[in-house]
């Protein structure tokens, strides 16, 4: 390839998300090639080396470095962590080369390397000396962003020594908090908070933003605090994070509101990922911090629970109707005082309707884990047993109709009764499904 070529496959790669250049690591370099791809793949090889490298070395950091967040969160362009990597490879490739090294031996039950506070103690002295071109470009990108300040990163950079060992543990620390481990996350805030103001609640964002729930660091919070009221923690340089929580909930139950599963099952998914957030942090929440029935957060959670749990249930009751209308009957006349009802099949199932069951369904079948902490949970259990009668009975007479020869559409009649399938495996399980095309089948 031309040196142009080359220079601009480097420059995509530098950009592409890590997620990207793993699918590309996947796709060309687990395969015998030659020629051009080759040397792509050694390119990607390369890449993929250097990112591992920049990931242990800056990993306190690392989390800080993603899209831009609504709630107010520092946070830093993903690109700018690439440049302040090109920045120390051309300062200290010396010390680069010892984090390379390094990477290969690296125990988790041992401490980091030191070169990798080294690293990120140097690039904090280099920013804040802001005389070298390569981190005026790293703090350019900053300005340019307006997200995360300069003082920010450079505060995050002096914090790594003391967050680097806590966030290998912090799984531990969030599974079960025992005496030691609330002593050492206590040291680790103490020490943070020495470094100059706000270095104890960037040090709670640093590990949160390592958390697939962050809501979850409320569980360090408590434990340094000793599992604080709310009009303490409220008081404190860390009710942020109890106010964040607060305004995550309020955010996923707007979003309920807005999501009608009718919509499709991406909306009804959507839905249902948004109950289970809400849910989560007031579970955290609830756990983390003692809230007053009188006091602004406890009021306010409460409210907000019940809104959740009656936006919910207000879904779930529309689950009979849209199962009605998928599943449709005619009343028969018989006599005067004689009426039956029977399916009605004499109109091809509405893919509107039977859309608007599945999401329905979807969206309880994907709440059920939370019910219980959401106090929806009999209000789902009432809806899914009804509906589950409705639809054997609805089989049971489709059947009859079929056994007897009636006057039917016979194909009309088995299309009905795979909607009846398909509703029966959200309402029960797929079993049950099974066995209602298995009896459609046999008849």
């Amino acid at each position: 390839m031309s040196p142009d070529k080359i220079a601009m496959l480097k420059g995509l790669l530098a950009a592409s998300p890590d997620d990207v250049v793993r699918g590309l690591e996947r796709a060309v370099c687990k395969q015998d090639s030659s020629g051009s791809l080759a040397a792509i793949g050694a390119m990607i090889e390369r890449e993929v080396a250097t990112r591992s490298v920049r990931a242990h070395a800056l990993a306190p950091v690392k989390g800080l470095f993603r899209a831009r967040h609504a709630d107010g969160r520092p946070t830093f362009p993903v690109p700018a962590l690439s440049l302040l990597w090109k920045a120390l490879q051309s300062d200290r490739p010396d010390w680069i080369k010892q984090a390379e090294d390094a990477c290969y031996y690296i125990d988790p039950d041992e401490p980091s390397p030191p070169v990798f506070d080294l690293l990120c103690t140097h690039a904090a002295e280099a920013l804040r000396a802001a005389d070298k071109p390569e981190y005026q470009a790293v703090m350019s990108m900053l300005e340019a962003d307006r997200r995360g300040s300069t003082q920010t990163l450079i505060l995050a950079l002096d914090l790594a020594p003391i967050i680097r060992q806590p966030l290998l543990k912090l799984s531990d620390w969030i599974q079960r908090m025992t005496d030691d481990r609330r002593a050492s996350a206590r040291i680790a805030y103490k020490d943070a908070g020495a470094l100059g103001e706000g270095g104890g609640p960037l040090m709670f964002e640093m590990l949160a933003a390592h958390l697939k729930h962050p809501c979850q660091v409320l569980r360090v919070v408590s434990a340094i605090m000793d599992h604080p009221g709310e009009r303490y923690l409220a008081a404190s340089e860390l009710a942020t994070f109890g106010e964040r929580a607060i305004d995550a909930i309020d955010a996923q139950v707007s979003l309920v509101k807005s999501l009608r599963p009718g919509m499709g099952v991406g909306a009804a998914e959507q839905a249902a990922q948004a109950v289970q957030e809400a849910v989560e942090t007031i579970t955290e929440l609830g756990q983390s911090v003692q809230l007053y029935r009188d006091g602004p957060w406890g009021q306010r959670v409460v409210k907000l629970k019940q809104a959740l749990a009656s936006t919910v249930e207000q879904r779930l009751f529309e689950i009979e109707e849209a199962v009605s209308l998928a599943l449709p009957m005619q009343k028969l006349r018989y006599s005067a005082r004689i009426v039956s009802t029977a399916p009605k099949l004499d109109e091809p199932p509405s893919d509107s309707a039977l859309q608007l069951a599945i999401g329905l369904l979807t969206f309880s079948e994907a709440v059920r884990g939370c019910a219980n902490e959401g106090g929806f949970a009999g209000a789902r259990g009432k809806v899914h047993e009804t509906v589950g009668v409705r639809i054997d009975r609805y089989v049971e007479d489709v059947l009859e109709q079929i056994r007897l020869g009636e006057a039917i559409d016979i194909h009309r009649a088995h299309e009905f009764l795979d909607v009846a399938a398909q509703l029966m495996s959200l309402v029960r399980d797929r079993k049950a499904g099974g066995v209602v095309r298995r009896r459609a089948a046999a008849a």
